[in-house]
């Protein structure tokens, strides 16, 4: 059953979001997704939200030396996303769909903040997923510039694995509500945009392949306060 939440926030967005997935990869929004980890950042600074847990992780955790050099204290102390803290993401199931999405976020934000697009990629299917491939290059745009986002706190406000169907071709669609805090984009050492308080809402079509989550499509907007 949907949540009241949902329910109230969701019903039309949700239905735009899963069919801007079947054509394109998906609104660009100032401050796109990510989950209730302290350790995560935040998103790009255009118009366009991002670029607007089970077993032992394979991936994540440790320290990339592909992050951007000369980073505040503050960001170096982040450490990437580990599946590890991601309840069931290495099972085939609703929650492990779930627990994909939420780390998906966590990796993005952790990357804008760091450089570090690793743990993005590993989670992204980047033959289908038009909006993933899109922020890890501007990600990787970023660590050249040096550019980055400050860190940000991230909390979920939900998340939802919703029910089948024929149009998602064997893809577990789940819908993940989410606000994350300030954050202020750095250039060069000089603080530029700072990006308010902001809630959105972001759907994904996840499969299971080669014993692992990836993320086939994924889209996302501001939610309407």
């Amino acid at each position: 059953m949907r949540s009241g939440q949902l329910q109230l926030f969701g019903v039309m967005t949700v239905v735009a979001l899963l069919a801007a997935l079947a054509g394109c990869g998906g609104e660009r929004e100032v401050g796109g997704p990510t989950p209730a980890v302290p350790s995560a950042a935040a998103p790009s600074s255009s118009d366009g939200g991002g670029g607007d847990a089970g077993a032992a992780s394979d991936s994540g955790g440790a320290e990339s030396p592909d992050r951007t050099k000369g980073l505040p204290p503050e960001n170096e102390a982040l450490e990437a996303p580990d599946k590890a803290d991601y309840l069931g993401i290495n099972y085939p199931t609703e929650q492990g769909a779930m627990a994909a999405a939420q780390y998906f976020i966590d990796a993005m934000y952790y990357g804008y903040a760091t450089g570090d697009s690793a743990p993005l990629k590993e989670i992204s299917e980047l033959q289908t997923c038009e909006r993933c491939a899109q922020v890890i290059t501007e990600i990787d745009e970023w660590q050249a510039g040096p550019r980055y986002l400050s860190p940000t706190t991230i909390t979920v406000d939900s998340v939802e694995r919703l029910p089948d169907r024929a149009q998602y071709e064997g893809a577990s669609p789940v819908v993940l509500q989410f606000t994350r805090g300030q954050t202020v984009e750095v250039s060069q050492g000089k603080e530029g945009k700072q990006f308010p308080p902001t809630s959105y809402e972001a759907v994904f079509l996840l499969e299971w392949e080669e014993e692992k989550w990836a993320v086939a499509k994924a889209s996302w907007e501001k939610r309407e306060a």
